[in-house]
């Protein structure tokens, strides 16, 4: 019986050896994903500081200014405006108010 007992324990002690090779290994996997994980956050968080400092510099209107000229636009020219009425009680009022074509 001792003997039974005695290679029992023993197969118990090889699979816990094992499990603990196996645990450790894994944890060393996982350690290593995370790392590349907290790296690539970082980088993602310096991109978007980037691109929340190129929203600021780009919504400021000198650069929109800029950025409208080089594609040809021009400013409004307030004679050439036109307003259009959104309902028909709007376009009787229009129609009615003095000094508009």
């Amino acid at each position: 019986m001792t003997r039974i007992a005695s290679v029992v324990l023993s197969l118990l002690l090889v699979i816990c050896a094992l499990a603990l090779v196996t645990s450790q290994y894994r944890a060393r996997e996982f350690f290593a994903e995370l790392e590349v994980l907290q790296q690539e956050a970082k980088s993602l968080e310096a991109e978007g500081s980037r691109l929340r400092s190129d929203l600021g510099r780009a919504s400021q209107p000198a650069i929109v200014e800029a950025a409208a000229r080089r594609l040809g636009m021009r400013a409004i020219n307030p004679e050439r405006i036109i307003i259009l009425p959104t309902s028909a009680a709007d376009a009787a009022t229009a129609a009615l108010a003095p000094g508009k074509e």
